[in-house]
C-alpha cells in the first residue's frame, strides 16, 4: 500500500499493485486497540491470510470480531494475543447487538464511590471490570452482583469516622487497569484517605486533567507520566470552580469531582464528554445530581 501526505495534512492512502489489499503478517509495537481494530477491517477483505500478532485483547475487539463473522467475514483468535483472518471478497449485513459500554458502566460505579453513594447498574458485564471492582472492593466499598448483568455499588459508610482507603493503581491494556478509567479514579482518589500513586503506562501526556483538579482544590504531584494524589482524611475537600475539559475522560472526571465538591463547579467544553457519554447529565439526573446544562458549559451545584 503506497501513502502519500499532501499539502493540507491529510494521508491518502491506494493499493500499490492495482488488485486491492492482500494478507500479510503484521505484528504491533503496542497492543493498540485502535490499530488492532483497523488491521481487522483491512484484512477482512483483503486477499488471502493475515496473520496480527502481539494484538489487542479488549472486549471491543472482540465485539468487532463476533460482527465481522456475522457479517460473512472469518476472523479467528479474538480476545488473544493473535489473530488469523482470511479475506473475503465481499461481506454482507447483519444484525448485531454490541457489548454494554464498560468505561460508561465503570464511570457511575466511580460516581458512587466519590459521592459516597448506593447505585446499581445494569445492564453490565462484571468480568469486563474487575480490575475496577477490585480496586473499589480495596477502598472499601461493597460490590454485589445482584444478577448476571447488574451490579450494585455502595460507598455508603457505616459510620461518620469511617472514609474510603486510596489505592495505587498502573494502568496497562486489558485485561490490566483501563487507561480510560485513570482521570475519574484521580478524582476518586483525592476524596479518599492517605496518599495514592497513579502510573499512566499506555498514552503519554494523558495528566492533563490534574490540572483542572487541582483548581477544585485537589492536591495532586505530576511528574511525567505518574501522580501523586494526596487524599482527604475525612472525606472529600473539594470546592467548586470553573474548569474546562480538554478530552473525553479527562472531562468526566471533572464531572465526579463536581459532584463530590462543595459548591457549585462549572465545566466548559462539555463537547468532549458528549463524545463518550449520552445524556449523562439526565442519566445523574435520575440518580439524584443536581446539574443542568447550558449552551456552553454544565453546571454542577
Amino acid at each position: 500500500m503506497n501513502f502519500i501526505k499532501n499539502w493540507d495534512g491529510k494521508v491518502l492512502a491506494h493499493a500499490a499493485n492495482g488488485r486491492g489489499l492482500v494478507g500479510g503478517a503484521f505484528h504491533l509495537d503496542f497492543p493498540s486497540v485502535g490499530a488492532t481494530e483497523t488491521l481487522m477491517m483491512a484484512a477482512s477483505m483483503a486477499d488471502g491470510v493475515t496473520v496480527l500478532s502481539n494484538v489487542a485483547k479488549e472486549p471491543e475487539v472482540v465485539d468487532l470480531a463476533r460482527f465481522l463473522n456475522d457479517s460473512g467475514a472469518c476472523v479467528r483468535g479474538a480476545g488473544s494475543d493473535k489473530i488469523l483472518i482470511q479475506g473475503k471478497y465481499k461481506l454482507h449485513g447483519s444484525e448485531f447487538s454490541a457489548s454494554p459500554d464498560r468505561i460508561e458502566a465503570g464511570t457511575f460505579m466511580l460516581a458512587a464511590a466519590i459521592t459516597r453513594s448506593r447505585i446499581s447498574l445494569s445492564p453490565v458485564i462484571p468480568s469486563h471490570l474487575s480490575c475496577l471492582i477490585d480496586k473499589l472492593t480495596t477502598a472499601g466499598c461493597k460490590i454485589m452482583q445482584c444478577n448476571p448483568d447488574t451490579l450494585e455499588v455502595s460507598a455508603i459508610p457505616e459510620n461518620v469516622h469511617e472514609n474510603l482507603r486510596g489505592f495505587d493503581v498502573k494502568t496497562s491494556p486489558f485485561p490490566g487497569f483501563p487507561t480510560d478509567f485513570q482521570p475519574q479514579t484521580m478524582a476518586l482518589l483525592t476524596t479518599c484517605s492517605g496518599s495514592s500513586i497513579l502510573e499512566e503506562s499506555v498514552f503519554e501526556k494523558r495528566m492533563g486533567h490534574a490540572r483542572e483538579l487541582q483548581k477544585l482544590g485537589a492536591k495532586i504531584r505530576v511528574c511525567g507520566s505518574t501522580a501523586l494524589v494526596f487524599g482527604r482524611e475525612n472525606g472529600s475537600a473539594l470546592h467548586g470552580s470553573q474548569v474546562s475539559a480538554a478530552d473525553l475522560r479527562g472531562g468526566v472526571s471533572l464531572v465526579l469531582a463536581g459532584l463530590a465538591a462543595d459548591g457549585t463547579t462549572e465545566i466548559s467544553g462539555i463537547a468532549h464528554i458528549d463524545r463518550g457519554y449520552e445524556n449523562i447529565e439526565a442519566k445523574l439526573q435520575l440518580l439524584g445530581a443536581d446539574i443542568k446544562r447550558s449552551i456552553a458549559m454544565a453546571y454542577l451545584l
